[in-house]
């Protein structure tokens, strides 16, 4: 073959090559667009409030509350291969199925998922609450598969403690707890599970008298950080954050991260996404009443460290690459 005959051929090869690198780059990277409604692959709104996402199987799982009939919600699941595409899964706690005062005389909010690789079931926790905040209960539900169905564990108050807006953690080793606005929202509760994530076996208090909520801790590298709001209801105020080398003590001070409203959102979850060349730390949060309760939004930002500082900034558009767990503008 000619050199003038082998040119063309070659540039049509690198061009072929360009473009098929090019396309596997964009298969495992992502633009995260805030302040839009997330849609599901039926084109309906996701609904999944005050919840978290779990990484599982090789997908990303969302659970939350379902708020399209605004009070008593179900729990919704859906699932992504890309934390964009979402698809409906289904009810994993429904009113009037799940038990039978679900739907009547108590409701569920804040639900979040734990998969305990020990006995090999999904556990949910959440804030189980009558209609005027009197009960001041914790709910507990597993289940084999992570699409249900989830049964009722255990209901009540967490060691005898009133306990309302609530997370969970689970620490590298397994551990699991769960944090919750306790004492009439005057304090915070730390509970450390039983192994098998069925209920509460001790209580540390946190934050004593600073009337925090939506806590939402990371650990990374032995240091844990904890982001949490004031209680103001619906209504966005600043966040604070907290660090310290172990849950039980020595948290310091609060200081502000973020605006004075954090970006108009509530702490749901941090969420990690390790990679072949690094890890992102993103935060999720929810951005209630925007405009009204079933179309809240959710926020998500890259958790940025300078000078050994948690920083957290807005972005309307940022990118993730899946695969190398790095993000950029």
């Amino acid at each position: 073959m000619k050199l003038n005959q082998l040119l063309p051929t070659v540039a049509v090869a690198a061009l072929l090559l360009t473009s098929t690198v090019g396309l596997a780059k964009r298969k495992h990277t992502v633009k995260i667009q805030n302040g839009l409604l997330w849609m599901d692959t039926e084109g309906r709104s996701v609904q999944a409030h005050g919840g978290n996402i779990i990484r599982h199987n090789g997908r990303w799982w969302l659970i939350g509350e379902d708020r399209s009939s605004s009070w008593n919600p179900d729990v919704n699941l859906y699932s992504s291969k890309d934390l964009q595409t979402w698809k409906f899964e289904g009810k994993v706690l429904e009113n009037g199925v799940t038990h039978p005062e679900l739907g009547r005389t108590r409701m569920i909010e804040r639900p979040k998922l734990m998969y305990n690789k020990t006995t090999r079931k999904f556990v949910i926790w959440c804030h189980w609450e009558a209609k005027d905040y009197s009960a001041s209960e914790a709910g507990v539900f597993e289940s084999d598969a992570i699409t249900g169905p989830y049964k009722t564990v255990w209901t009540g108050r967490p060691l005898d403690t009133k306990s309302r807006d609530c997370n969970i953690f689970q620490d590298i080793d397994g551990t699991a707890y769960f944090i919750s606005t306790t004492d009439e929202n005057t304090n915070l509760g730390l509970f450390k599970l039983s192994p098998d994530y069925h209920q509460a076996v001790s209580k540390t208090l946190l934050q004593e008298g600073q009337r925090r909520e939506a806590p939402a801790i990371v650990n990374i590298d032995g240091l844990y950080y904890m982001i949490s709001s004031a209680c103001t209801g619906w209504d966005p105020n600043q966040a604070k954050l907290t660090t310290s080398r172990s849950l039980e003590s020595g948290w310091t001070p609060l200081e502000n991260i973020g605006d004075r409203i954090a970006f108009d959102t509530q702490a749901s979850s941090i969420l990690t996404i390790q990679g072949t060349q690094g890890t992102t730390y993103i935060y999720v949060g929810d951005r209630w009443m925007d405009p009204d309760l079933p179309n809240s939004k959710i926020i998500m930002l890259p958790i940025e460290f300078e000078n050994g500082k948690m920083v957290l900034r807005w972005r309307e558009s940022w990118t993730l690459d899946l695969k190398r767990g790095t993000w950029s503008d």
